[in-house]
């Protein structure tokens, strides 16, 4: 068993929905390693072609994985630490689903107020209420930064209280090379992550039932408790485009580029990971991407 894949079975036992029950590690290892089993027949994972010529991106980091079975398909400085903008939304995520319920209500503080001078927001009304899982449908689906910073303050009482607790989070599921100063992925502060890190983040994101629906969304809405409604719709191109996406997540900032995570499924139902980071054209690179994962790799299956 990889060492990605124990990271997942970690979360599992740490209770990434809530939970706090222990496991039995070595049980749930078995468990996941005959579900990979069963997935179509496949043993080993994808396998490059003869010839193949490398595919040629604006994006400074990439990384590709088989879902199914987790063979790591295709990397560019995959371990190279770079700011990743909202595409740090994912640990937030993950953070807010193992500890805080999603029918909490949130009230809507004065400090929402800094993160809607900043990017997209969804016009939080300061002094009301809004729903744990309002907040992070918002927070996933359009990236709203107003909607992270509430959640943050819900969940730590600050945000800096919450970049350092998600930060620690991280290092507790294996995901070592990311450090958060914010909820948000806006500039400023320490932060950093590597493309391998956000595969992590976004398989741990993707086997959460509420989160993978929320990833997969194109749009949303919601109303607080005193009846202001609040709509919203995705970042993300390419789920108006061919390529199928089961899950999402999009990130931009100056200094950090264009980035994507996804995950997608090919003709045949293989489900394929990516994330490029430090993209000039993110949408562009990760198209010609998957084409070339499609045509140059070959899905070898057991008898």
């Amino acid at each position: 068993m990889s060492f990605f894949e124990l990271a997942l079975l970690l979360v599992g036992c740490l209770g990434v929905n809530g939970g706090g029950d222990a496991c039995n590690i070595t049980q749930t290892a078995q468990a996941s390693e005959g579900r990979h089993a069963q997935v179509a027949g496949i043993v080993s994972g994808p396998e490059m072609k003869d010839g193949v010529v490398d595919v040629e991106l604006t994006a400074k980091s990439v990384i590709v994985w088989d879902v199914d079975s987790g063979k790591i398909i295709y990397e560019k400085n995959a371990r190279d630490k770079r700011p990743i903008a909202s595409l740090s939304k994912l640990l937030s995520a993950l953070v807010v689903r193992q500890g805080l319920p999603m029918d909490t209500e949130i009230e809507v503080t004065e400090n929402v107020r800094q993160a809607q001078a900043k990017g997209v927001d969804v016009q939080l009304p300061v002094g009301e209420h809004v729903k744990a899982r309002d907040l992070l449908t918002a927070g996933m689906v359009a990236s709203a930064n107003d909607a992270m910073t509430a959640l943050a303050e819900g969940y730590s009482g600050s945000e800096d209280n919450f970049a350092h607790d998600a930060t620690l989070y991280a290092k507790s599921i294996g995901v070592v090379n990311t450090k958060l100063a914010n909820a948000t992925g806006l500039s400023g502060g320490e932060q950093y992550s590597t493309a391998e890190d956000v595969m992590k983040l976004l398989s741990l994101a993707y086997d959460d039932g509420e989160l993978r629906e929320m990833l997969s969304s194109a749009d949303g809405s919601f109303t607080t408790r005193e009846g202001s409604v609040r709509k919203f719709r995705t970042t993300n191109e390419l789920l108006k485009s061919y390529l199928p996406i089961l899950a999402a997540k999009t990130g931009y900032t100056y200094e950090a580029g264009e980035n994507l995570a996804i995950i997608t499924q090919d003709e045949s139902g293989h489900k394929i990971g990516a994330v490029v980071l430090g993209s000039e054209e993110r949408f562009q690179d990760m198209k010609v991407l998957i084409e070339w994962i499609n045509r140059n790799f070959v899905w070898k299956e057991s008898v």
